[in-house]
């Protein structure tokens, strides 16, 4: 990679006041007041600085194999940094301008942006798993995979759990945890939640570094002893963990690849849950479980147990409308519960009734329109878009075709749509081929359309959509007439798909 060009060279630029880093607010200001102070120092090369730096170190009794190379030096002054040595840039003032008071006020900056980023990027690490959930309603079939995974003999395994916002990942993460360290206490447990889709967007992602960090301190690590850089403390962690019967759950993973770097090493026999709205094909060697909403009859069970004591009311079937009415979506049974608790004189049938109102007007609880809007917000401008146009079709499932009609683009995007959807579980295959929607989904994406779509844009894709259709139509009919010699007529209708461009 080429050094970074010596900043400042234009014959007009000229630097005449000492840049102030106590203003600077990430790693990327600091790095510009820092080209500032280069050509402010009359610019000296890379090579002299380099060379002003070894000295100082060398003076100070370093050993050999710590002196800088000039592309060392150079990266610091490189634009769009996102992190800087601190020691080394320290390093680099001093050589510019060795005043005692300034060095003193770089470091404070230096300090107070590391700060910020390390309260934005904190992370809370547990030993212990958060408390059993209460009411644990089925989900037979996947507990007896959880063991099985437990029990398969590999040296680390690893099971990734995936599925749609509120389907009960956590829930059967802890549960799973619970129910194996009952039947074989673990040593060690350790549990953090990596923020993947949190709704505050203020809280990224979790940084592997700083849940590694958290981790080495649960296993007994003095914080000053903690290194610096991913690698090292994932060695040490890996170190740490191995010949240890162990229970590791990585809740809530944004991606694959952050959850890849908190494995265990593969000798170290530890239990990995992984827990996941994106999908974790890409995480192996691993056993996949793919969650599904409730079965009607564990729905049913989950309501039974949770508001017994609650009067029925008028209709006998009042549980079950109110399951039907919930999707049968562990979140959305949990929300409605909670409801039904809070809400004295009622009878389970004032809150079928209820959500039967709700769901003529298209509205959805809150938690469960939240619960949605993260999955959402994490998709590009354009798979928005397509998620929104696709609740207009009126039709139980559709295709790729039916798909790229309503968005206004062509088959190989709207494929790739598709399957993005898919992938953050967002739609569901109904068979190879189709695709179809849980009914909250729908309705979230129905407002969401509604809030945010043009009423002539939506018009146009429903328009597009039924050409569409009415030339798949015309063409079957046609080719079936084309065998009938008596057949003197063809039907003739415009393709959208054929001269659409990308919108």
């Amino acid at each position: 990679m080429p050094l970074p060009a010596d900043p400042a060279t234009t014959p007009d630029t000229v630097f005449t006041t000492l840049p102030d880093p106590g203003q600077a607010r990430s790693h990327a200001d600091l790095a510009d007041r820092l080209r500032r102070l280069k050509v402010w120092a009359g610019n000296p090369s890379y090579d002299t600085i380099k060379d002003r730096i070894n000295t100082a170190w060398t003076a100070d009794g370093r050993p050999a194999r710590e002196r800088v190379c000039k592309s060392t030096v150079a990266y610091c002054f490189r634009r769009g940094r996102s992190r800087l040595d601190t020691d080394l840039v320290v390093a680099v003032i001093q050589a510019l301008h060795p005043d005692t008071g300034y060095v003193t006020r770089w470091r404070q900056a230096l300090r107070a942006v590391d700060g910020e980023i390390e309260a934005v990027s904190q992370v809370t690490v547990h030993d212990r798993l958060p408390p059993e959930p209460p009411g644990f309603t089925g989900r037979t079939a996947e507990l007896d995979r959880l063991r099985h995974a437990a029990r398969a003999g590999t040296a680390t395994p690893v099971a990734a759990i995936e599925g749609m916002a509120g389907i009960g990942k956590t829930r059967l993460a802890v549960h799973a945890g619970h129910a194996l360290h009952r039947e074989q206490p673990f040593e060690r447990t350790l549990f953090v939640d990596l923020r993947g889709f949190d709704p505050d967007p203020a809280r990224r992602p979790a940084d592997p570094s700083v849940v590694l960090a958290g981790f080495l301190r649960l296993l007994g690590m003095p914080g000053q002893l903690i290194p610096h850089g991913l690698e090292r403390r994932a060695a040490l962690c890996r170190d740490r963990l191995a010949g240890t019967r162990a229970l590791i759950v990585l809740d809530n993973a944004a991606t694959p690849a952050q959850a890849h770097t908190l494995l265990p090493a593969a000798t170290s026999g530890c239990l990995t849950l992984v827990t996941s709205r994106h999908s974790l094909a890409d995480l192996r060697p691993a056993t996949h479980l793919s969650m599904k909403v409730f079965t009607p009859a564990e729905a049913l069970a989950f309501l039974t147990r949770t508001v017994a004591g609650v009067p029925v009311g008028a209709d006998p079937r009042a549980a079950a409308r109110i399951a039907h009415r919930c999707g049968y979506l562990p979140l959305a049974l949990t929300l409605v519960t909670a409801h039904i608790h809070g809400t004295r004189g009622w009878t389970l049938t004032d809150h079928a009734d209820r959500l039967d109102e709700r769901h003529h007007a298209r509205r959805l609880d809150t938690g469960v329109e939240l619960a949605f809007s993260v999955s959402d917000q994490r998709l590009r401008a354009d798979q928005q878009r397509l998620l929104r146009l696709l609740a207009l079709h009126p039709g139980p499932d559709f295709t790729a075709r039916a798909a790229a009609a309503l968005a206004g683009t062509d088959l190989t995007t709207a494929r790739a749509g598709l399957d993005t959807l898919h992938r953050n579980h967002l739609l569901q295959q109904a068979t190879p081929g189709r695709y179809t929607f849980h009914h909250l989904v729908r309705t979230f994406a129905a407002q969401s359309a509604h809030d945010e779509v043009r009423p002539a844009e939506r018009r146009a894709a429903l328009t597009r959509l039924f050409d569409h259709y009415l030339a798949t139509t015309a063409a079957a009919l046609n080719a079936r007439h084309s065998r009938d010699p008596a057949a003197d007529h063809r039907l003739t209708a415009p393709d959208p798909l054929l001269s659409t461009t990308k919108t």
